[in-house]
C-alpha cells in the first residue's frame, strides 16, 4: 500500500486509466490529499488552489448517499473547516471513457470551482488516484494527477 507513484504525468494518467473502474461510490471518511506528478506540478497545485479560494486545503470528506465537502486546514490549530460542498456520481471519464467516481460542484458553486471536475478510481481499498479537469472535456490534456488517502 506504500508503493511509489510514478512522477511522470504520462505515467499517472496511464495508472489512472489502468485502475479498476469503480462500481460504488466511495466509503464515507475523510480522504486526505498528496499532490503527486512533477516537482513542479505539486508546487503550483496548492498554491493554485488557495488562489481559488481553498488555501490549507487537505482533501474530502466523503459522506453517504452522493455527497462530499472539502477539508481546509486554516493553520489555527482546529480540526480542518468543512468548505465547498460537491455532488458525488459515478459517471463516463473525460479522460477515456470508462466509468470514474465524479465530484462536481455545480453551476452555483463560485469561480473557479463551478468549471471544476474531479475523477477517481481506486488503487486499493485506501487509496483514490485522480485527475482534475478544470472548464470541460477539452481540458482532459492539462488535468492534474492527485492522490486521495482515506485517514
Amino acid at each position: 500500500m506504500t508503493t511509489a507513484l510514478p512522477s511522470s504525468l504520462g505515467r499517472l494518467r496511464d495508472l489512472f486509466s489502468q485502475a479498476t473502474p469503480p462500481t460504488d461510490l466511495p466509503a464515507p471518511g475523510d480522504y486526505l490529499v498528496t499532490f503527486v506528478g512533477p516537482a513542479p506540478l505539486r508546487v503550483v497545485a496548492p498554491r493554485v488552489i488557495a488562489l481559488g479560494g481553498m488555501p490549507g486545503w487537505q482533501g474530502k470528506r466523503f459522506a453517504s448517499g452522493g455527497g462530499a465537502i472539502n477539508l481546509v486546514d486554516d493553520d489555527e490549530g482546529r480540526p480542518p473547516r468543512e468548505t465547498l460542498p460537491m455532488r458525488v456520481t459515478l459517471e463516463p471519464s473525460w479522460l477515456d471513457g470508462r466509468q470514474v467516481i465524479v465530484c462536481s460542484y455545480g453551476a452555483t458553486s463560485p469561480m473557479p470551482w463551478r468549471w471544476v471536475r474531479d475523477e477517481s478510481r481506486p488503487l486499493d481499498d485506501r487509496r483514490l488516484i485522480g485527475l482534475t479537469f478544470a472548464g470541460g472535456r477539452w481540458s482532459r490534456a492539462a488535468a492534474a494527477p492527485l492522490l486521495l488517502t482515506r485517514a
